[in-house]
């Protein structure tokens, strides 16, 4: 007969089983699913399956997150469906899902790497198409061994060799290189966020580099063209260089001869420099005129009828008039060799009528009487008027002469009014 106490113990010993099989059938054989769910499916669509099965590990940074229920082929590849475990509900949606094995042997499971750390995150139904595959074992096999047999043995043979010999004898450099290597990376690692920094104005640089690539695309062919001058020019280089020693002997010893005389060249040139600098703008006045004048100077040579000669007549017109001499009494004459700088007398002028001699002076210039209303009067010459918006010349007055048209030289364009001045010296040409 069965006792008490041996019900009792039966009875816990079948409810310890039951809590045994329980939770090894919800722990391993996963049982629990079939009663209530506590996840959400997402799939991810692959080219290939790359060697992923159903029931697969599915990883989250490294921590298990659920598995691989099921895999289903379609036109484009393989729809993997990963469960994921409810409590894993932050996985942002920009995530890549990598197959990978864990060995040798195989062992693949699903790793999802996240691209952002915020979300929107993977609900179910979501679909991950940022996908990769590892390489398939026997394609790395046999690229290893096609590598591995299109190397030549003997130059293989060779470069161990030389490199034996290279380095043998060299241990203590070597470990010298490595530490040096550490300490290089110790400091790297110290200096990180200054190294940052420098990468990231780094952008700036180069940006600018870009910028101005046209720039430099012509200094560089500027520079080419510049070196094969240089080239060709290599032999009287070579020449310069050889002389170069005596020529600079001479160089010196001309200076130690003439020292004196080079200073008061010198000097004399800055005085002139200072006078060419200050009436800059009518020598640049001469320098324009000058050509025409060059050209109109031709004129005054004509043919002889009688030898067939071409010659020429210059004569020095000379003026009756006395210069003027009035106003003048105060000023100190005082030899061209005194250099001394003095005041200028600015109260200085000529001061007799231009009846009694030839007036001196910017202000007896003749001068046009002032039109102040821009009507010609009776008692006023007309030499010309310039019309500014069609650029038209017309010469004497309009009532007593004929008008003759001209119209200003295009490249005179804002400045169209010059030509009042220059067509007559080109009608005389």
């Amino acid at each position: 007969m069965i006792t008490r106490r041996t019900k009792v113990q039966l009875l816990v010993f079948a409810v310890i089983t039951l809590l045994g099989v329980t939770y090894t059938g919800a722990r391993y054989a996963e049982l629990d699913r079939m009663i209530w769910d506590q996840s959400y499916t997402v799939v991810a669509h692959y080219p290939e399956s790359g060697g992923i099965f159903a029931g697969g590990e599915v990883t989250y940074r490294g921590v298990g997150i659920g598995k691989v229920s099921k895999l289903e082929l379609t036109r484009d590849g393989v729809d993997v469906h990963l469960e994921i475990d409810d409590e894993w509900d932050k996985i942002p949606a920009d995530t890549r899902a990598l197959v990978g094995n864990r060995s040798a042997v195989g062992e693949q499971y699903v790793e999802l790497q996240p691209q952002v750390d915020d979300g929107p995150y993977l609900e179910d139904g979501s679909e991950i198409t940022d996908v990769a595959t590892p390489i398939a074992t026997e394609k790395l096999l046999a690229d290893l061994a096609r590598t591995v047999g299109s190397v030549d043995q003997d130059a293989l043979r060779t470069t161990v060799d030389e490199l034996g010999t290279a380095f043998a004898g060299t241990g203590e450099d070597l470990q010298r290189i490595i530490d040096t290597g550490n300490s290089f990376i110790e400091t790297a690692d110290a200096n990180f966020e200054v190294t940052t920094a420098l990468i990231e104005d780094a952008n700036t640089v180069l940006k600018g580099q870009i910028d101005t690539q046209s720039s430099l695309r012509t200094f560089a062919r500027e520079l080419r063209t510049f070196s094969t001058s240089l080239a060709g020019a290599d032999e009287d280089l070579r020449k310069v260089i050889d002389s170069g020693s005596f020529t600079a002997n001479q160089l010196r010893t001309f200076l130690e001869q003439n020292e004196a005389e080079v200073s008061d060249l010198l000097r004399n040139v800055i005085t002139t420099g200072e006078v060419v600098v200050s009436n800059i703008d009518g020598l640049r006045h001469i320098f324009i005129w000058y050509p025409m004048l060059l050209e109109g100077s031709f004129t005054v040579i004509a043919k002889n009828s009688t030898n067939g000669q071409y010659e020429s007549h210059i004569g020095l017109a000379l003026g009756t008039t006395t210069p003027c001499r009035g106003g003048y009494e105060v000023t100190e004459k005082r030899s061209p060799s005194n250099v001394e700088d003095r005041d200028l007398p600015l109260d200085v002028k000529c001061t007799e009528p231009p009846t009694k001699s030839t007036p001196r002076g910017a202000q007896n210039l003749p001068r046009v009487t002032p039109d102040l209303d821009g009507v010609p009067d009776d008692s006023e010459d007309v030499l010309g008027s310039f019309d500014v918006a069609t650029g038209e010349v017309a010469w004497g007055a309009p009532a007593t002469t004929s008008r003759r048209a001209e119209v200003a030289m295009p490249s005179l364009g804002e400045d169209s009014w010059k030509w009042l001045y220059l067509e007559p010296l080109l009608d005389a040409r």
